[in-house]
């Protein structure tokens, strides 16, 4: 692995850790600062809007003035948001604190994938986009047990300390960024990015990457949601149904990804989609609470595998010189698909049923996997 890449990885994993306990805290302090349930929508919302508005522009920007930049800033972004994540008093102070957080996030991420595209060769691109997710949700895991542990011994004080560690990590983060990471756009480059003109074989990609994206999110808020209605399980229970799908995002990406070289990225996304496009069919006639986990963790399986190969083929559709356009445009589209799934999907379990949440989603994963077969196939030959 080079220098580049491991600082890479570093600053990733120290910019990671509050991911997971955001989530689950991000509600309960809002709700004791006053928030009401809109409001606490809303701190959800402006991070998810954030990054769809930005991430292209963020794409554009790095191709012009280069990756380096963006991703120090962005440390520096997380860093501020951290700290008013720890210090705020007032629901207006937490929506500081998100937008911020969102703005950081769309200057790293569209970076992350950018310079490892640069740093690496075609036949091991999926790999390394594998173990920056390994990287990030290990960093999830850390954050969490932080958070947690704070909870319990000293309820009191643990969010304004666990923020303000959050925000220590990212200063730490912020020094990594400056001193070691390299600049992976050359010179020659930077003074001229180039036209960029979204073509027909990405136009294909980037209509598979959103309804991959909004298929993804249709399903996944209503797990929890069937569990609780089908066993009838106390919540402590039910989380023990999504600890292997995060212990597989882990530690499997990287090695999936070595399928992409082995059979090329877009065979490993058709198969895939088909995964759990199957298994979502048979969802709804499951009577154990162990088969369902089962079943639950194999489609986690070939999601794990999906998104290194959608990176690696997003870096495929690009010349270096509209690199980072063409992550942020790849990124913008499975955002908007992913910000629509979960509305679409409870509307339909509220209206229709599980069944027909399930069944529909099914049938969608798999008419995407006919058509990502059909159209995307023929693009990587022109390539």
């Amino acid at each position: 692995m080079s220098k580049g890449l491991s600082a890479l990885r570093q600053v990733l994993f120290l910019v990671s850790v509050p991911i997971f306990f955001v989530s689950f805290a991000i509600p309960v302090q809002a709700k004791q600062l006053g928030a009401s349930a809109v409001e606490i929508g809303a701190l959800f919302s402006l991070f998810t809007i954030s990054l769809i508005v930005l991430r292209p522009l963020v794409g554009s920007a790095l191709d012009r003035f280069g990756r380096k930049p963006f991703v120090v800033v962005s440390m520096a972004v997380y860093c501020m948001a951290n700290m008013f994540f720890a210090f705020a008093e007032d629901v207006n102070a937490m929506y500081v604190a998100r937008l911020l957080q969102g703005i950081g996030a769309s200057l790293l991420l569209i970076g992350v994938d950018t310079i490892t595209a640069d740093l690496t060769a075609e036949h091991e691109r999926a790999v390394a986009m594998g173990k920056n997710i390994e990287m990030q949700t290990r960093a999830t895991f850390v954050g969490a047990m932080i958070g947690f542990w704070l909870l319990g011994a000293m309820p009191i004080v643990a969010w304004k300390y666990t923020f303000g560690l959050y925000a220590l990590m990212a200063f730490c983060a912020f020094f990594v960024a400056f001193f070691r990471l390299p600049e992976t756009k050359s010179g020659k480059q930077q003074e001229h990015s180039g036209p960029f003109k979204i073509v027909p074989a990405l136009r294909r990609l980037l209509l598979i990457v959103f309804l991959s994206g909004f298929a993804n999110a249709l399903i996944q808020p209503l797990y929890l949601i069937y569990l609780q209605d089908k066993f009838a399980l106390p919540t402590s229970m039910l989380v023990w149904a999504f600890l292997p799908s995060g212990i597989i995002f882990a530690i499997l990406p990287s090695k999936l990804g070595q399928l992409s070289s082995l059979f090329g990225n877009i065979r490993v996304m058709v198969v895939s989609l088909s995964i759990p496009g199957l298994l979502y069919l048979f969802l709804v006639h499951l009577d154990l609470f162990v088969s369902f986990v089962v079943f639950y963790t194999i489609a986690t399986v070939a999601w794990a595998a999906f998104d290194p190969a959608r990176k690696s083929l997003a870096a495929e559709f690009s010349a270096e010189r509209t690199r980072g356009r063409v992550f942020g445009v790849v990124e913008l589209y499975y955002g908007i698909g992913a910000s629509m799934g979960p509305i679409v999907g409870g509307y339909i379990y509220d209206t229709g049923g599980a069944a027909l949440a399930f069944y529909g989603n099914g049938a969608l994963l798999l008419a995407t996997t006919l058509l990502a077969s059909i159209i995307l196939v023929p693009a990587e030959s022109q390539k």
